[in-house]
């Protein structure tokens, strides 16, 4: 692709986009005029009705007795009674310092307003009275010291009913403190009779990281919404806009291939999307800065770690370009705007579910929710906001978050150059996935082979999270689940996939027998290859702590398999894994990503996902440069069993060090830890198999190489 070109488009779209005063509306005036105000106006409004709950004249309804005098009611008397001392003995705390308080107090208890009725709790439940009170004398306790029973009756579904029922509540606990401390004081009880043990609350908490909580609960959500729906305009008027005013075949028939005219469309809408992003994120820090936010939420006590939004708006920057493909790859095919319109009403539910459970108390980024996409994001938000970095988990975030934007964006624009969309053919949809209009292909496309992966990874991550082993469970049983489903999820699934394309099987994943030499490399790398490996990782244990679990990892297989010969643990680490995950990687990804793209970045590209597919962090390292020697076998040997067999032995070299005590007695390394270096000869020895092992693996003959190019599925020259 030229550059020259796509800078090009991307101007005139770009141009042609602010243009529009819908899109200058969307993107500025709704941000900076509207936000301020839906956000101080909603908070004010909030206040003010909080304020007239707190003092507003509430109807509390007693039990009238028929036989009484019409002039007094004995609850009525008695209620009022307990209003007015209440009352006095709220007066009575008056201080210089808490006048107000005590003025809305006292205010409170005047506007209470008594009514006699016949059935206290019908009256409530009718609407009558905002609650209700029985009295019920006598109830416990002892002559001296009676312990009575009001019960209050209120509607819990009527906010105002509440509010008067918590007004109520207060008023007796306040007599009852007082009743308390009469008898206390009668009797000459000290207070700690009564409270033996008393708890003061010590928040720990800095002001930054309440202020985090506040603004967690709402702006993350806010931000992300408004990052896709900021997509929204741009990519519908640039696909199905331009085929409704009759002007995408104009651009179609320009000496412009359709990937750099989909690229220039698509960078557009990215870029709009973040610039709404950060108008919304500048307005709503602006709105919470010079509103006087924090004083109306926390009296002063709250400090809101506005520093951090910049840096939301960073990570946001993977998320806005995923959905920004998703966006253009959806309405590529719609044929009206109105079309695009409903097309996308189900994207932003798809993005609104798991972003609202992401919302929700008690939703942490853990396990399977840091590679849920928008999920991850509003959790990640929140995180930030709280102060809590854990690099780990935000490097997985923007990793897999990094890997589906690369999938949507290689899947639009394979969208966008399908000639069915292109000129929108009623069918278009459907002769992507109809199997009688699929035409056979040695290997499956770029778009095909990520879209496998980003579907594949979050349901693998479900299922890793799901089978770990309890507090008190074995890992032996992790293993076996592992065993068992890594071949439906890693294997059979893409084939079956593979199969309904009519793409061939046995070329995608490289079935075929490599020339001899391949194998011994292939040997000698998987046997060697845990030397320089263990000497990496202790470099990396110098510069980063490495977690005790991984430390501790060798006696924790050892327990898990105790009582079973080598064999079994050989099968379920080194076998079963080695050959699901060769066929996966280095068979379908890599036989993907070998159609668009030349070898390097084919060979760091799959041994990157290789990484990721893996989790562990902390071993990032050693999987990446394990998935790279892997991938130079397979795309050198052109076959997948090189790979398997080095895959395999590396995986097994690991198995023997853990099981068999003897063959690090027999290497003089029984003395060794996870963190100590190996004998210097044992280094060179390693060291000089693998780079022997890579020599023999090295890319193939003359006439192997044109018999290759033959193959009309082979690789760009390198």
């Amino acid at each position: 692709m030229r550059a020259r070109r796509i800078k090009t488009i991307y101007t005139k779209e770009l141009v042609e986009i602010c243009r529009d005063h819908r899109t200058l509306i969307a993107m500025i005036v709704v941000p900076i005029v509207l936000y301020p105000l839906l956000i101080l106006g909603s908070v004010n409004l909030l206040s003010i009705q909080d304020t007239e709950r707190k003092i507003k004249t509430i109807r509390v309804a007693v039990e009238q007795d028929p036989n009484a005098d019409e002039n007094y009611q004995p609850n009525v008397a008695m209620l009022a009674g307990i209003l007015s001392k209440v009352r006095n003995l709220t007066e009575a705390k008056r201080t210089e310092d808490n006048n107000e308080d005590i003025d809305q107090q006292i205010e409170s208890i005047e506007k209470t307003k008594i009514i006699p009725v016949d059935n206290v709790q019908q009256a409530v439940a009718d609407g009558a009275a905002d609650a209700g009170i029985v009295f019920k004398l006598n109830e416990g306790g002892t002559r001296l010291y009676p312990q009575h029973l009001f019960e209050i009756a209120y509607d819990k579904a009527e906010l105002h009913s509440e509010s008067a029922m918590n007004r109520l509540a207060s008023i007796f606990e306040a007599l009852s403190r007082n009743s308390r401390d009469q008898y206390l004081a009668n009797a000459n009880i000290p207070d700690s009779v009564i409270e033996p043990i008393r708890i003061e609350p010590i928040n720990v908490a800095t002001p930054a990281k309440v202020g985090g909580m506040v603004l967690g609960t709402i702006i993350p959500l806010v931000l992300v919404l408004m990052t896709i729906t900021g997509a929204i305009y741009p990519a519908i008027d640039l696909t199905a806009g331009e085929r409704e005013r009759g002007t995408l075949e104009t651009l179609i028939v320009c000496p412009v291939p359709p990937m750099e005219l989909i690229t220039g469309k698509y960078l557009v809408v990215a870029t709009i999307a973040l610039l709404g992003a950060a108008l919304n994120l500048l307005s709503v820090g602006m709105t919470l800065y010079f509103g006087g936010f924090t004083e109306m939420i926390s009296s002063g006590e709250t400090e809101l770690p506005l520093e951090v939004l910049p840096i939301i708006l960073v990570a946001l920057i993977p998320f806005a370009l995923l959905f920004s493909a998703v966006m253009v790859a959806v309405c590529s095919y719609a044929r009206t705007f109105k079309e695009a319109q409903n097309y996308i009403m189900p994207v932003i539910l798809a993005a609104l579910i798991p972003g609202g459970v992401a919302a929700l108390p008690g939703t942490d980024l853990t396990g399977v929710n840091t590679v849920i996409p928008v999920m991850n994001m509003v959790l990640l938000a929140r995180e930030l906001l709280l102060g809590n970095w854990d690099f780990g988990v935000i490097a997985l975030v923007m990793i897999s978050t990094t890997m589906y934007a690369a999938t949507a964006v290689v899947v639009a624009s394979r969208v966008f150059s399908t000639e069915s969309v292109v000129f929108a053919d009623s069918l278009s949809l459907r002769s992507l996935i109809n199997r009688k209009l699929i035409h056979p292909a040695p290997r499956p496309t770029v778009s095909m082979a990520l879209l496998i992966v980003a579907v594949l990874f979050p349901l693998w991550m479900f299922v890793q999270f799901a089978i770990q082993p309890g507090e008190n469970e074995s890992q032996l049983q992790t293993f076996s689940y592992t065993a068992i489903l890594m071949p439906l999820f890693l294997v059979l699934a893409p084939i079956a996939v593979l199969a309904y394309f009519k793409i061939s099987i046995a070329k995608t994943l490289s079935l075929r027998l490599p020339r001899v030499r391949f194998l011994a490399g292939a040997i000698l790398i998987g046997i060697a290859a845990w030397i320089p490996a263990h000497e990496l990782f202790v470099l990396q244990g110098s510069i980063i702590t490495v977690p005790e679990n991984i430390l501790h990892g060798n006696t924790q297989l050892i327990e898990a398999f105790d009582g079973y010969t080598i064999l079994f643990p050989l099968l379920l680490i080194a076998v079963v894994p080695a050959l699901c995950e060769e066929l996966f990687f280095r068979g379908t990804l890599l036989s993907g990503l070998r159609t668009g793209a030349r070898k390097w970045t084919v060979i760091l590209a799959t041994a990157c996902v290789f990484a990721v597919f893996h989790v562990m962090l902390i071993k990032f390292v050693l999987t990446f440069a394990l998935g790279i020697i892997l991938g130079l076998i397979c795309w050198n040997s052109q076959s997948i069993i090189p790979s398997v067999l080095a895959h395999m032995l590396h995986n097994a070299s690991a198995v023997l060090i853990s099981f068999w005590p003897c063959y690090k007695n027999t290497l003089g390394i029984a003395d060794r830890g996870e963190l100590d270096h190996l004998p210097l000869h044992i280094i060179l020895v390693g060291i000089a198999a693998v780079a022997i092992g890579l020599l023999l693996c090295r890319k193939p003959s003359e006439p192997i190489a044109t018999a290759l190019a033959q193959d009309a599925s082979t690789a760009p020259a390198e």
